[in-house]
């Protein structure tokens, strides 16, 4: 299991610490861009335009990992990493926990502690997977919740 928790009250930055791993989740200030620190290596998570719906995270200039958006209406990433293909979709169209598919089998989920709080868990059932892609799945999961917090606040 790992814990997932936010770095203070109002940050979209967040730790995770479980399974012997260790990463950090930082957030830009402005877009959906940031940095993933895990076990001490530095990745950077790039959005390739504005609107495309499309992430990397690269380690030291190279690719690691892509995802991409299915769709504007439904909060799925199609996911490439070492491991191969993944999906990663909400599990209903108004909660905030998430699970992750590798052909059409639930592999992991990633869920809130409390209906009223940005704490999580995650929970890997079936084969390996690196921390670092675990990070981005995440990073991708507290990108959803902060666009939805977002519009809330936007009175829209």
């Amino acid at each position: 299991m790992i814990r997932c928790r936010p770095d203070g009250i109002c940050s979209w930055n967040f730790l995770l610490d479980g399974e012997g791993h260790r990463s950090v989740l930082e957030f830009n200030w402005l877009g959906e861009q940031g940095v993933l620190t895990v076990d001490g290596k530095r990745f950077d998570v790039r959005k390739h335009g504005t609107f495309s719906g499309h992430w990397t995270l690269d380690h030291a200039g190279s690719e690691m990992v892509s995802a991409q958006k299915s769709t504007t209406f439904t909060r799925t990433f199609e996911v490439q990493g070492p491991h191969g293909a993944l999906v990663l979709r909400a599990e209903s169209a108004f909660g905030r926990s998430f699970r992750v598919e590798r052909s059409g089998n639930v592999i992991a989920t990633i869920f809130p502690d409390h209906p009223l709080t940005r704490r999580a868990k995650i929970e890997i059932f079936t084969g390996k997977l690196d921390f670092a892609t675990v990070s981005f799945l995440f990073w991708l999961v507290v990108l959803t919740w902060r666009r939805a917090a977002q519009s809330d606040s936007s009175g829209g």
